[in-house]
């Protein structure tokens, strides 16, 4: 996007989930090295903080390093117009930020469920938006979306063993539930992001869809993030140099 600044007129940002974060400090003008370096400062296992009575990771470290990036910055105030979702706990609708916050809003919008307690906000409860639509297009008021897919292999097999000198050895209960538990987030969200795209289509949305092949990452692998940096780099510059002479796409 920085490459392209000078291309791609950036009117709206609308996302969810950790992308909420990496989005929110694009909206706020923050460049890609400086997320960079700060991701670098980052002790990710110092951040869990385990409150097993209740849930399974507390927020109260996680709040307090995105207090670091954001302070006391409202959506309203950011530069580039940004929309953080999240899902009410009881109704289960989705609430679009675009006042309050961002730190709070992320906040909410990360809260996935058995990981992270819910947040409060104006004494309801949310959670993570991904369980409805991890791809929020429907959300965005402009018709040229350039959309990121996080989507992990869906095809991918559950392997039940591994082979330890040519002997097939049954892997451990824990870990074929991870595999379970994986599939089942990736179809969630493959079957969500496929109906927003289908209904935004239809409601003649230009659509760039980006999708980098990442499936050899875990979702725990934040330690790799420059590997998966150049992915995400990668793809981008493949897909969108395909626009580079289109004024359909580039306003």
């Amino acid at each position: 996007m920085e490459e392209n600044k000078d291309k791609i007129n950036i009117n709206e940002i609308a996302w969810t989930s950790m992308w909420a974060i990496i989005w929110a400090c694009f909206a706020t003008w923050m460049k890609s090295s400086e997320m960079e370096s700060f991701l670098k400062k980052i002790s990710f296992l110092k951040l869990i903080d385990l409150d097993l009575k209740s849930w399974l990771i507390h927020w109260k470290k996680i709040y307090k390093k995105l207090e670091e990036l954001f302070w006391e910055n409202r959506i309203e105030e950011a530069k580039i117009p940004l929309k953080i979702i999240a899902t009410n706990l009881y109704s289960w609708e989705k609430e679009v930020f675009t006042s309050w916050k961002i730190v709070d809003a992320i906040r909410a919008s990360i809260s996935l469920p058995i990981i992270f307690k819910s947040f409060e906000i104006n004494s309801k409860k949310y959670i993570d938006w991904w369980l409805i639509s991890n791809l929020p297009v429907l959300e965005l008021d402009w018709n040229n979306i350039i959309a990121v897919s996080v989507i992990r292999d869906t095809y991918k097999e559950i392997k039940t063993h591994r082979k330890i000198f040519n002997i097939n050895i049954k892997k451990l209960f824990f870990w074929i539930n991870y595999q379970i538990l994986k599939k089942t987030i990736n179809i969630t969200m493959s079957t969500n992001e496929n109906l927003s795209l289908e209904i935004a289509r239809y409601k003649w949305k230009n659509i760039t869809l980006l999708l980098p092949r990442v499936w050899n990452y875990e979702y725990h692998d934040f330690l790799k993030y420059n590997e998966i940096i150049t992915k995400w780099y990668e793809e981008a510059q493949k897909t969108l140099s395909s626009y580079s002479s289109s004024s359909d796409f580039f306003e």
